[in-house]
């Protein structure tokens, strides 16, 4: 018999160990501030894609999968609160697990801690959130099913029960406390709640090929992001017009006027704006 093995883009896990039911409520406004919408863009800054990521550090390594940012010409990560933030570059891949650590352009932000190696068993609780079909913030929960080994991919994988979706790869599987044990990677299209995840122990060599420790060991995540730099881009919407930019921005304490907008990006005045296209924001008026 042969099987079917579906990529999944953008989900979220948390996991609880031992006989505890999580507090999903608090996991999710907890954690959710280090989750990111990853949009993959071409070389004309049109949408090809996108994915989900999450921080693991207060300076911008992003973890996510392999095949999420594949062949992506530009990635743009977009927090919760809607602040968008440019990825620098791609620091380490590990193709066969389906994992990738990326640098935001970014500091002071909330992240997630890595649980310790090997703490993921079957039977622990989980949950998801995630970007199932681009439904940001979507949460569900389950078990760890079993920790399974692919001899044909060659890689161990979490199996896990919390439904997911194709539309949200590159989640984080989290306990109880918050902490990362596995990276939401792939569903088995034939059966019902066969679904998979990156154990966290395939993480730390990603770190230490990209010559970082893991800074996420300890540190709770914050319940609100912030940044002292004001985001560089802008990641247009379906139906934006530059009016409805500049008065969104202005919501978010970002003055700047339509003009401003559009001699910063060199547009004409009768320019249409495309989805998935990415402006640049002006520094904001005083």
């Amino acid at each position: 018999m042969s099987f079917r093995w579906i990529p999944i883009l953008g989900l979220i896990t948390w996991g609880v160990y031992g006989a505890d039911i999580p507090d999903l409520r608090a996991l999710a406004k907890q954690s959710r501030p280090a989750v990111y919408l990853i949009a993959l863009l071409d070389e004309d800054g049109k949408s090809t894609g996108s994915g989900t990521g999450f921080l693991i550090s207060p300076d911008g390594l992003l973890v996510t999968n392999e095949h999420v940012i594949h062949g992506a010409k530009t990635m743009i990560a977009k927090a919760e609160n809607g602040g968008l933030f440019p990825i620098r570059k791609v620091l380490a891949v590990d193709s066969s697990n389906d994992l990738a650590l990326l640098q935001l352009e970014a500091k002071d932000l909330p992240y997630l801690s890595l649980a310790p190696q090997g703490l993921a068993e079957a039977g622990s609780r989980i949950a998801v959130m995630g970007s199932p079909l681009g439904l940001e913030g979507t949460l569900s929960e389950g078990i760890i099913s079993a920790r399974r080994k692919l001899p044909s991919q060659k890689r161990e994988v979490l199996q896990i029960s919390a439904p997911i979706s194709p539309g949200s790869s590159g989640s984080p599987v989290l306990d109880g406390q918050g902490r990362v044990v596995g990276v939401a990677s792939f569903l088995l299209l034939e059966g019902q709640s066969l679904n998979f995840a990156s154990p966290v122990e395939k993480i730390y060599p990603l770190l230490k090929r990209a010559g970082r420790n893991s800074t996420a060991r300890t540190s709770a995540p914050a319940e609100k992001i912030h940044t002292e730099e004001t985001p560089t881009t802008y990641l247009v919407k379906p139906g934006d017009t530059l009016i409805r930019i500049s008065r969104g921005l202005g919501k978010q304490g970002i003055r700047t006027t339509v003009d401003e907008i559009r001699n910063f990006n060199q547009l004409s005045t009768n320019a249409v704006l495309q989805p998935g296209q990415v402006l640049r924001i002006p520094a904001p008026t005083p």
